[in-house]
């Protein structure tokens, strides 16, 4: 049985991070001017302001963790979006250690900043959720339309849809209508 992390702030992140693509209008908050706002808001990043395309990397982590967060929901997450991702955090000066905070990981090195800064923190809440076994309750929603992700705090951990009365009613929907056309026939 999973475990949920008795601080689920590090789940949020990961989720509001895959959130702020919405694939429904195509809206990409890390897209926009308001995004390092959205940084400092969520990850304290204290920086300069980023550029679109400085935040290119963090995208690509976002689509990585999306498409791995769609196989916790029984999806198939695209091989090439995680490579992209995996790529994103070899190139992160991380250092992991026994001992401190924050399940030991620290930025390596002075050179660090600006949108390494944000890839740690990243990293970091991604590694917390692994290691108390809460990342299979990071999905995303099942609606191929949709992809919004959530945090699933079912009671075992079987929740499909962001929301049961929009998009697991629309689910519902059309494998009833399909049965029934399979009657008629």
């Amino acid at each position: 049985m999973s475990s949920l992390p008795s601080d689920q702030g590090s789940a949020q992140l990961l989720v509001d991070l895959i959130n702020t693509f919405y694939l429904g209008d195509e809206s990409d908050v890390l897209a926009e001017p308001g995004a390092t706002q959205w940084l400092r808001d969520h990850v304290g990043h204290q920086g300069r302001d980023l550029s679109v395309a400085t935040l290119a990397p963090v995208r690509q982590l976002r689509e990585g963790l999306r498409q791995a967060a769609l196989a916790n929901n029984g999806g198939r997450a695209e091989p090439s979006a995680l490579a992209r991702a995996d790529a994103v955090l070899r190139d992160v000066p991380v250092a992991v250690s026994l001992g401190g905070g924050s399940h030991g990981i620290a930025i390596a090195g002075s050179r660090a900043g600006g949108v390494e800064n944000v890839l740690v923190a990243v990293a970091r809440a991604y590694l917390a959720n692994q290691v108390s076994g809460a990342w299979p309750r990071i999905k995303v929603c099942a609606e191929p339309d949709c992809r919004w992700a959530f945090l699933d705090l079912s009671r075992n951990g079987s929740r499909r849809w962001c929301d049961m009365s929009e998009c697991g009613n629309r689910a519902k929907n059309r494998a009833w209508r399909g049965r029934q056309t399979g009657r008629a026939t």
